[in-house]
């Protein structure tokens, strides 16, 4: 099974080097790709950031293995959300439960206490994806401008050569 996952990431890592396209583009395609993991998607990850890749003119490639790289963390990226958001807009979710328990007649206590919540992960969430794409976009445009043929060239004498 590891024998099995390390050709499978050796694969994908050669793939993703091995992209001929500027660095901008790449860059662009695999921040967008990654950051999609931040929005609940419902399993459409994958198209919406190829999607996106589309729009903005990125690589579509690059936007497949970005969206692919991050998902396996996704709840933590989802309680990342709310940790961000609550920096901005806190709340306090013990009493709003409760409240919203001790009023469970009243949908109205309920409604809020999820709007408040739901107000909480989308501010988190946007402000995590801001942050994600420009700090992914600068790493990669570094990495693909200055390493790219160093990286390839390491990679093949390591895992093609042998």
């Amino acid at each position: 099974m590891i024998k099995k996952l390390s050709r499978q990431f050796k694969y994908i890592l050669l793939k993703f080097f091995r992209i001929r396209s500027s660095a901008h583009s790449i860059s662009i395609g695999f921040a967008l790709g990654a950051s999609i993991n931040f929005v609940p998607s419902f399993g459409m990850g994958l198209l919406i950031s190829i999607a996106f890749a589309k729009l903005f003119r990125g690589n579509t490639v690059a936007a497949f293995l970005g969206g692919v790289s991050l998902m396996g963390i996704f709840p933590f990226l989802f309680y990342l959300n709310l940790v961000t958001g609550q920096f901005v807009y806190p709340y306090e979710l013990g009493e709003m439960i409760e409240s919203a328990v001790e009023e469970a007649a009243s949908w109205q206590a309920t409604a809020a206490a999820g709007f408040s919540v739901g107000r909480t992960f989308i501010i988190g969430m946007l402000i995590n994806m801001i942050l994600f794409i420009g700090s992914f976009y600068l790493a990669v445009y570094v990495i693909f401008k200055r390493y790219q043929k160093q990286i390839l060239h390491l990679l093949y004498v390591k895992w093609v050569k042998q």
